[in-house]
């Protein structure tokens, strides 16, 4: 097995999930630069209130290097990124949400979406976070509509109505007076998130906390 993984290295050279960067062997950590780069939040900049949600929770600013990695993750088939990402993202859950929630769930793509790119990067990153938290993230959300890329949009007021009514929560008793931990890759304006747990709360669950891997920072 330790050949083999030298043969695969040797053909795909492994690299920094967080900053492309090559690397001498394959690692889900932060390399050396990454661990002392800008893009990680201090503790007053990662938790962002809400009002459907109560707070967000995020590990690292929407910024390059790491912003090219997380297109890569998103975009160009490297589910394997989540792997990196996940147990980053427990951590700051463990610390600043501890108790908080009863289920983790992940904020789905549209199935046009899954379809395409062949994958849902939040569902992977929620799996992985939750794995590094000891428990299992549950599909508690469908997407019911496929709208234009948040992405796209950058007045608050659009993401608002763009994603206002495109989640539905199929089995409303698995929610029912339950706390849900909603994960996402990206928070911008909150937009998305705040729908999501809208939906949520309207299927009756009695609290809603969030965890995001980027906060993208104030312009």
């Amino acid at each position: 097995m330790a050949i083999w993984d030298s043969v695969l290295d040797i053909l795909f050279p492994p690299r920094c999930k967080f900053c492309g960067a090559l690397l001498d062997k394959s690692s889900l950590d932060p390399c050396r630069k990454c661990e002392k780069a800008d893009f990680w939040l201090t503790p007053t900049q990662a938790v962002a209130p809400g009002t459907e949600v109560s707070r967000c929770v995020c590990a690292v600013w929407y910024q390059d290097p790491l912003r090219t990695e997380i297109s890569r993750f998103k975009f160009q088939n490297h589910p394997d990124h989540a792997k990196a990402y996940g147990p980053v993202l427990a951590k700051q859950i463990r610390f600043f949400l501890p108790g908080a929630y009863d289920l983790i769930t992940w904020v789905p793509v549209s199935q046009a979406t899954l379809e395409k790119r062949g994958y849902d990067q939040a569902q992977l990153l929620a799996e992985e976070t939750a794995k590094a938290l000891g428990t299992q993230a549950v599909p508690l959300l469908v997407k019911i509509k496929n709208n234009p890329a948040q992405s796209s949009l950058m007045d608050g007021r659009k993401r608002e109505s763009n994603v206002a009514g495109v989640y539905k929560v199929p089995d409303p008793k698995l929610v029912k007076d339950r706390r849900v931990l909603i994960i996402d890759d990206i928070r911008t304006t909150g937009a998305t998130l705040e729908e999501a747990a809208r939906t949520l709360r309207k299927a009756g669950a009695s609290q809603i906390v969030a965890a995001a891997f980027c906060r993208t920072p104030r312009k």
